[in-house]
């Protein structure tokens, strides 16, 4: 089912502010809009926005996004690109989502989320930012907190399409959303910390030593165990259209739940469209696909947003293995640390550096709808699932 975008907004500025205290400054207009201000002086002083729903709306707007991330200096983060974005998928089934906000004609920010859904039924609760809280928002860095506050206004209090909104940011500017609480608002934030930069040694035989006992017998000795029975081949460079059909190959056999084939279609999207995009594979001898990374490098990091496993060789630690061969071979290519931008897991963790502060904001609206999906959820869904979205 396909949402149509709802209108721009065009209530008063002093109608959108109602909901969280905010101000903001007219910026410089394009040329081809100083006439409509000029003609509507009203229009200098009316935000307005855009909500749109869907790969195919999105995908309407990419121009302009892609040259709003070059005004914010984000051209080298690849987690506000378009493509990039429609390629992540929350594991529920989730439709992507992105706020455009503006003022009069010039597009200022950009919001990304994505709404959680049950049976491609939206439910009128969004999430957004990635495990580093990344990936969310694209504006001016000194003015994140202000076009945040405003997207979490538009939508709860002027669209009121959603109820709720869940979102990772980095933990510096998660405190004045906690101050400017509505009336009918309830805010609740909890502070993590993150590792998930790994450095990297001049050499392989120094990043093993660096590691404790266990760590080193699970990338060294099960990479050894698996090259003497299954023989593997290590494919650095797949092409987009064949690491597809891997993806595509270890849909069932993988885990956590199988992923949509749209999403693997995206991730291909994104792989032909990135230059810097990259898709290692592992195979046995025998033709068997066994395990699939994809990342992108830039400027000497190299981040891995994706893997997947065969879940019929779990006791032979593909998913170790498989970081054994991304290791040696980005040390080898000159490359000086890895993100692991989904979240490392506990075999490297505590091997990155720095520690990062992040905070989950849970901004909820109260509305019978909130409350009937409250319960639906604490009914029917994984306990770990709604403590997630309810943190």
């Amino acid at each position: 089912m396909q949402v149509p975008p709802s209108l721009p907004d065009t209530r008063s500025a002093s109608q959108v502010t109602k909901g969280l205290d905010w101000s903001l400054p007219v910026s410089g207009l394009p040329f081809e809009d100083i006439s409509a201000v000029e003609k509507y002086p009203s229009l200098a002083l009316r935000p307005s926005s855009d909500l749109l729903i869907g790969a195919t709306q999105i995908r309407t707007a990419k121009v302009e996004l892609s040259a709003l991330r070059s005004r914010c200096n984000l051209q080298d983060d690849l987690t506000t690109d378009i493509e990039y974005f429609l390629s992540w998928k929350h594991p529920r089934n989730c439709r992507p989502i992105v706020l455009l906000l503006r003022n009069c004609l010039r597009l200022e920010a950009a919001v990304l989320l994505h709404e959680v859904c049950f049976i491609w039924l939206g439910t009128g609760l969004c999430c957004g930012g990635d495990s580093a809280g990344d990936g969310l928002l694209i504006a001016p860095a000194e003015d994140r907190e202000l076009f945040l506050k405003r997207a979490i206004d538009e939508l709860l209090h002027v669209r009121r399409r959603f109820h709720t909104v869940r979102i990772r940011i980095k933990a510096a500017g998660s405190g004045t959303l906690a101050d400017s609480e509505a009336s009918n608002t309830s805010i609740k934030r909890v502070h993590h910390t993150v590792k998930h930069r790994l450095p990297l040694a001049a050499n392989y035989a120094d990043m093993m030593a660096a590691f404790g006992l266990r760590t080193r017998r699970s990338l060294r000795t099960k990479r050894r165990q698996l090259e003497a029975v299954l023989r593997p081949a290590f494919f650095p460079r797949l092409a987009p259209e064949q690491a597809f059909h891997v993806m595509c190959y270890l849909r069932t056999r993988s885990s956590p739940s199988p992923k949509s084939t749209w999403y693997f279609e995206s991730r291909r999207n994104f792989l032909q469209s990135c230059e810097e995009a990259f898709s290692m594979g592992l195979q046995s001898h025998d033709g068997t696909w066994l395990s699939i990374l994809t990342g992108w490098r830039k400027g000497g990091t190299t981040y891995v947003d994706m893997q997947m496993n065969h879940t019929e060789f779990k006791r032979e630690s593909i998913s170790a293995v498989m970081r054994a061969f991304l290791l040696e071979h980005e040390i080898h290519a000159g490359q000086k640390e890895i993100v692991f931008v989904g979240g490392c897991s506990a075999l490297l963790e505590r091997y990155c550096t720095p520690e990062e502060l992040v905070a989950d904001l849970l901004v909820h609206r109260h509305s019978v709808r909130a409350s009937f999906l409250s319960k639906a959820m604490g009914k029917f869904c994984d306990r770990s699932f709604r403590d997630f979205i309810y943190l």
